[in-house]
């Protein structure tokens, strides 16, 4: 539903990016953290994202404690109108429960044999819901089950990105299912993961409507098939909405000369 107190750009931009490659009590990694670094710098200068904005978690500061601390830090830092992007490259973890399966995100002090130790899916998910941020996007390059999400939408014209900017909307973007391992390597980009491999690609400008613009509607489909077809890869992302009906906004001409239906 639009919300007419929203205005048709974004206020601030901020970014939470983790990559972990060397694990205290599992094995390695190799182009996590590099795949952060990556992301991180992409945000920065071609989309905009202040350094300051941009909060950049490498292996041992990665830890379950260190996460979760500057992730609820968006919730002082953000408003209405702010943009929240979360990218995290690191091992996945899949328990079966009663209910059917729960996906973790492993930091860099987990242990699989300790739960409490784990950040699951759900701790980033329902609480953003403390978070004002207008748009978030999750894109998560690690395999792990549970995953539930609302239908996708269809990268929008130029013509609709200002009635966006005037709705909420939580998105996330994964790699796979626990069933399909993490491919550290062998993508698009040498020392890259296939997924970021092709996340880069679509964010450099591969995955851009014709109009010039870039979702996140039109980024995941973009990496949705790449990472498919990848003859190399053996995992399908994942992708759609978690909340709202809305879309993250990369990249667009200046909506605020553009009426909500023009």
């Amino acid at each position: 539903m639009r919300d007419l107190n929203l205005k048709p750009k974004y206020s601030s931009s901020h970014a939470l990016v983790m990559g972990i490659d060397s694990y205290q009590h599992l094995s390695p990694l190799l182009h996590a953290a590099n795949d952060a670094k990556a992301v991180a710098a992409l945000l920065e200068h071609r989309y905009a994202f202040p350094k300051e904005n941009v909060i950049l978690l490498l292996n041992k500061e990665a830890t379950r404690a260190q996460v979760l601390s500057a992730y609820f830090t968006f919730e002082g830092k953000t408003d209405a109108d702010s943009r929240l992007f979360v990218f995290f490259a690191g091992h996945g973890y899949t328990k079966t429960g009663t209910s059917g399966e729960a996906g973790f995100l492993i930091p860099q002090d987990g242990r699989t044999d300790d739960l409490s130790t784990l950040i699951r899916w759900e701790e980033f998910t329902i609480n953003v819901d403390l978070i004002p941020a207008k748009h978030v996007l999750f894109v998560m390059d690690a395999c792990y089950g549970g995953l539930v999400f609302n239908r996708s939408l269809a990268a929008g014209s130029v013509r609709f990105l200002k009635d966006m900017m005037l709705r909420p909307v939580r998105q996330a973007l994964t790699a796979g299912k626990q069933d399909e391992p993490v491919a550290d390597g062998g993508g698009p980009r040498p020392k890259h993961s296939i997924f970021t491999g092709h996340l880069l690609n679509g964010l450099d400008g591969e995955a851009k409507a014709p109009e010039g613009h870039l979702t996140a509607s039109g980024l995941m489909f973009y990496v949705y098939k790449q990472v498919s077809n990848d003859i190399h890869s053996k995992q399908t992302p994942h992708y759609g909405f978690l909340s709202g009906d809305s879309d993250f906004v990369f990249t667009a001409p200046d909506l605020t000369e553009i009426a909500p239906n023009e």
